[in-house]
């Protein structure tokens, strides 16, 4: 079947922007690379220590299965986000045709993430909706859970022992607005402007305490513009964080 003309974006790439699209794949490629260096490393390592003490020291050997473990969730961690990103980034905002009740959403999410929260002392509340509003928007309900559930464990990773994290939602005419917000060590003023980079850490010394891929945010980012929206942040540090998603109404 020939190919209408018309309908081909046959407008030339200026040196620039090739440039600039060549210089973004350099970059990802070589942030992938490392990403997924670190954690490989790690498993040879904790294999080859596991394999030298498993019949002499049964207690190191425990200790050393149990870093397997978590490097290996870490590294299926890495993939799935590199995969759900690349998914996202190639969609552009899209028409979906089902309505998705945000608080179902956020009531899977909180009921998942509440045991996450307690394990580690943080108080999860939640502001419920009234039942009167339709809190419903067209979208994809695995991206708005993905969206949601990044946002909730990051305040919950984010925020000390004692702390607290709180969900609040409501809307005006045109979206549904929610709110994450918690007590949390907070983000310099002068980094918020980069944190939905893909890989971008405000503290390079983090991920390895807090097991993060350095994609979720740029998920968030991406799930909230294929949804017509967008989303906000508001830090102080030592105080804690604010992220505000705003949705169109369904």
């Amino acid at each position: 079947m020939a190919l209408d003309p018309e309908s081909v974006d046959s407008r030339p790439i200026s040196p620039s922007e090739l440039l600039r699209v060549n210089k973004i794949r350099r970059d990802f490629v070589a942030n992938v690379s490392h990403e997924l260096k670190t954690p490989a490393t790690s498993l040879k390592l904790l294999a080859e220590s596991l394999e030298d003490c498993i019949d002499e020291d049964p207690v190191q050997a425990r200790f050393f299965a149990g870093q397997l473990k978590s490097e290996t969730e870490r590294l299926a961690q890495l993939i799935t986000d590199l995969l759900d990103l690349a998914r996202l980034e190639s969609q552009e905002q899209t028409e979906y045709p089902n309505l998705v009740d945000v608080r179902i959403v956020l009531m899977t999410v909180l009921a998942r993430m509440r045991r996450v929260a307690r394990r580690k002392d943080i108080t999860l509340l939640w502001k419920r909706f009234g039942k009167a509003a339709q809190y419903t928007v067209l979208g994809d309900e695995t991206q708005l859970t993905s969206m949601f559930t990044n946002l909730v464990d990051n305040a919950i990773k984010y925020t000390p022992p004692g702390g607290r994290v709180e969900v609040t939602g409501g809307m005006d005419e045109r979206e549904i607005i929610i709110s994450i917000c918690d007590t949390g060590i907070g983000i310099p003023e002068g980094k918020l402007s980069r944190i939905f980079e893909r890989f971008y850490r405000v503290d390079k010394a983090r991920p390895k305490a807090t097991g993060g891929t350095g994609l979720g945010l740029s998920i968030v980012r991406h799930v909230a513009e294929n949804h017509g929206g967008r989303v906000d942040v508001e830090s102080t540090i030592g105080e804690g964080t604010t992220f505000t998603v705003y949705l169109p109404r369904g």
